[in-house]
Parts: C-alpha cells; structure tokens; sequence
C-alpha cells in the first residue's frame, strides 16, 4: 500500500484532500501543524470530529499526529511568513520518521504569495531529496484551482458543514466575521452552492 502524509486542519481543502486520497486506497497519515495561534483549540476540536467520521469510512486513515511550531503573523491579514516552507519542513520530518517519502497539500495557488506556488514546492521537493539522497515527493492535487472548484467537486461527496475555518471562532462555531468566514462564504456563493456552515453572525462585515 502505498503511503503519504499530509497537512489536514480541518478546513475545506485539507478535509477534502484527506477525503481525496483516502479513496484512492492510500495509508494516509494527517498531520496537524499548531502555530500557537487563539483559534487553533478549537481547530482541532473540529479536525478530530471530521477524522473520526472518515475513520469509520476508510480504516487506511492513521491517527493524526500533531506538531508543534512558532509562527508571525500579523493581525488581520493570511500571510504567515515563510508558512509553506515551515510546514513542508515539519510535515517532512513526520513522515520520514515513519518511512514515508510523499507528503500533501491542500493548496491552491489562490493567493499570490511568494512561497505559494508549484515552483516554490519543486525547489523544496528537490533540496528535500538531496538531503535524504532519496526521491523526495511533495504533492499538490488542487494547485491553481479555486475555492469554489473545491466546493463543487466535492458537494454531496463530503460533509463540508463539518469542515472549519475560522481564525475568531464563538464558542466553538464559525464567527461569520473574520477573514477566513468571508472568504468560506465567497467560495460556495461563487460556487453556486447553499453554504451548509452555521455562522455565529450571518454576514460578514461592511467592507
């Protein structure tokens, strides 16, 4: 059987890309990446119920490990410096730990950041393998698709109501405010799909 370990934090492209390769028959191992960051307890909270919901489906879904790590990020805005590079390099040490030589991510190639590109990922991939002298993989299924391709393909295939990403979460729900919850909105009202999500607020707020 073939393995691969990947980023999953319960949001809708980690959810669906652990959904992804669990079809495909893959030993998947799910790595949860903390930062340290308010919102990530109850992150987890949320990516536990999704792995015990496709645990009973397929039993090729190891158990998630976690790591730990420090990152900057500055209030109100996505960009975590040098994110991908730390999280390719955590999740990297997991997996070979394990023997395991591929790892996943659910990125898209949606926000233009530096380190948020396929090339950025062939460079890791390539300097990976020649620390290890082995043939390194880091793959990437869903780059230079959009949130709302993610939606469709998977809408009725994957519960994305269980999906979460929130960075204020309420008492353990979607704020419905925050950046993450506008662009979750964004994504299925450009998909043309109800969203399922329950938001503490129903609107994100006045641009």
């Amino acid at each position: 059987m073939r393995k691969v370990a990947l980023l999953f934090s319960a949001g809708v492209e980690s959810s669906c890309l652990l959904f992804h390769y669990a079809q495909e028959r893959e030993l998947v191992l799910p790595v949860y990446v903390r930062f340290g960051f308010e919102w990530e307890s109850t992150e987890y909270v949320h990516a536990q119920k999704l792995w015990l919901y496709l645990k009973k489906r397929f039993p090729n879904i190891l158990p998630p490990r976690v790591t730990f790590l420090k990152g900057v990020r500055k209030k109100g805005e996505l960009e975590i410096p040098l994110r991908n590079f730390l999280l390719v390099s955590a999740i990297a040490s997991t997996a070979l730990k394990r023997g395991i030589k591929r790892i996943a991510l659910g990125s898209l190639g949606a926000y233009p950041f530096p380190d948020n590109n396929r090339a950025y990922f062939d460079r890791l991939e390539e300097l990976i393998s020649t620390g290890i002298r082995d043939s390194f993989s880091i793959e990437t299924p869903f780059m230079r698709l959009e949130k709302e391709d993610i939606v469709r393909r998977f809408y009725r295939r994957f519960p994305l109501n269980m999906t979460f990403s929130c960075i204020e979460p309420v008492k353990g729900m979607h704020c419905g405010r925050c950046i993450k919850c506008s662009e979750r909105q964004e994504g299925f009202k450009r998909a043309g799909i109800e969203d399922p999500t329950l938001y503490v607020f129903s609107a994100p707020p006045e641009s």
